[in-house]
């Protein structure tokens, strides 16, 4: 049976990103995370529960609630940063009518936010720990996956491409690239990131919500369906269309 290509959906299995936590818990998580780091900045010596409480300034239990170890807390930075992505996101009034290319600005520029408030730390530690196999990279690549298919800015037709898992892993590569560009940008309030970024996120979301794949796939599914220039009968065009 055919279907249109209107009801095609994209073929990359989601995974689930970390659920948000409420303010007062990421406050809290936070506090935590940035007093471990002062403390790496400022002493280099190991890490100690107590330490860590007493330069955030809550009790033992605000720690106990949100972490095993204190080997928890560099790793919950990067973590935090997506988090923040995340709840600003849905904090933000008419985000909804955001368009595509507006999203993924918002992506980048939260998500670098995000980062700099801790920029040494990255800098430090982001090729040795983050840009290879991390829950971090996971949960980007995640953030970008749910902004390829999201049917509110992206035509269904052209899901059939950005809803590819290479696609996906290709951007979460070019967002790195665009972090380690950041970590080298000594230009005032690092100005040639952002020229970086407008122009990259312009071309993407030109190249995402182009409207030649929809026309392209309808105008295909018209002429196999009614065969109007014999096509169908080719071997290969028949294979691709079956079960549509």
């Amino acid at each position: 049976m055919m279907h249109s290509p209107k009801t095609l959906r994209s073929i990359s299995a989601p995974t689930a990103p970390s659920p948000i936590p409420d303010a007062d818990a990421f406050a809290e998580q936070k506090q935590l995370v940035d007093a471990a780091l002062r403390l790496d900045a400022n002493s280099g010596a190991p890490l100690a529960a107590p330490a860590v409480c007493a330069e955030a300034g809550v009790e033992p239990s605000v720690f106990e609630q949100h972490f095993d170890t204190v080997d928890e807390l560099r790793p919950a930075f990067y973590d935090l940063a997506l988090v923040q992505y995340r709840m600003l996101t849905e904090a933000t009034t008419g985000y909804e009518e955001f368009s595509f290319e507006e999203r993924l600005a918002s992506f980048f520029y939260i998500l670098l936010d995000a980062l700099g408030e801790q920029r040494a730390f990255v800098q430090d530690t982001f090729d040795s720990r983050v840009r290879y196999r991390s829950a971090f990279r996971a949960e980007v690549r995640e953030a970008l996956r749910a902004l390829l298919t999201d049917d509110d800015v992206v035509p269904n037709a052209n899901q059939l491409v950005t809803g590819l898992w290479p696609v996906h892993e290709v951007l979460t590569e070019v967002t790195f690239a665009v972090i380690r560009h950041w970590m080298g940008d000594e230009t005032d309030d690092q100005q040639a990131t952002t020229a970086l970024v407008d122009k990259l996120v312009s071309f993407i979301a030109e190249l995402v919500t182009f409207g030649g794949v929809s026309s392209g796939l309808s105008l295909a599914w018209y002429i196999v369906q009614n065969d109007s220039l014999g096509l169908g009968r080719l071997p290969i065009v028949g294979r691709f269309f079956s079960g549509w």
